[in-house]
């Protein structure tokens, strides 16, 4: 099954535009991958340079939310980017 996951308050603390704490997303999520589910990364981050005035300007947040599952060893099948 592909499973289509958000990443801020889904795996972890919602602390947009930085990577929030742990919530104990990433067991469920190796066993889903173990279990022979793909995993979609469903977000609204994206590496673009940032308008808003609250955030930072020209910073990896797609990037830091991929690292993320790379650095735990969570295999990724996709990454779907929601325009905002």
């Amino acid at each position: 099954m592909d499973i289509a996951i958000d990443f801020d308050g889904t795996c972890v603390t919602h602390e947009y535009p930085l990577i929030g704490r742990d919530i104990g997303a990433e067991p469920v999520l190796k066993d889903l991958v173990k279990k022979g589910h793909r995993l979609i990364l469903f977000t609204m981050r994206s590496d673009r340079k940032s308008t808003t005035l609250w955030a930072r300007t020209d910073e990896p947040y797609l990037s830091d939310a991929m690292n993320w599952f790379k650095e735990r060893e969570i295999e990724l099948y996709g990454v779907q980017i929601i325009p905002m």
